[in-house]
């Protein structure tokens, strides 16, 4: 079984078919939803920033976005962050682990929830190829 987080961009790629990077994401996500060896996640931590981002700055209406992320959270199951997760990244963020704190905790949270792929668009991340367990690809 292979659990596999999923970073914000990701995320936001599914719900906002405009940006950058959501052609290749959305066609990664379709291609892999119905592997039966395959369980996504994101951060629970998350869902204010897709709505902030959506509804805001978007200026999608707030009952669609809201509506969005009940169905996202539908296929892929929200985790929510741990003192651990926070503690964790407090040492990775000073033994020079990594240097986004942020980022870092989310690494943590995907960690300890036995997640063994993160999948992010985001460059600094993709350099770490690995973080831990933790195999870090880009879709």
């Amino acid at each position: 079984m292979q659990n596999i987080f999923l970073d914000a961009n990701i995320c936001l790629d599914l719900l906002d078919s405009t940006r950058g990077n959501a052609k290749d994401t959305i066609e990664w996500y379709l291609q892999n939803l119905d592997n039966k060896e395959y369980l996504f996640y994101f951060s629970a931590d998350f869902i204010t920033t897709f709505y902030y981002i959506l509804s805001e700055r978007k200026k999608i209406e707030n009952q669609k976005v809201v509506s969005a992320i009940e169905s996202l959270s539908k296929e892929i199951k929200p985790i929510f962050i741990t003192k651990q997760d926070y503690l964790n990244a407090i040492d990775d963020f000073n033994n020079n682990k990594f240097n986004d704190f942020e980022d870092l905790i989310i690494l943590n949270s995907a960690l300890n929830s036995n997640c063994n792929i993160f999948v992010t668009n985001d460059a600094n991340l993709l350099k770490l190829k690995k973080f831990n367990k933790l195999d870090i690809i880009n879709p």
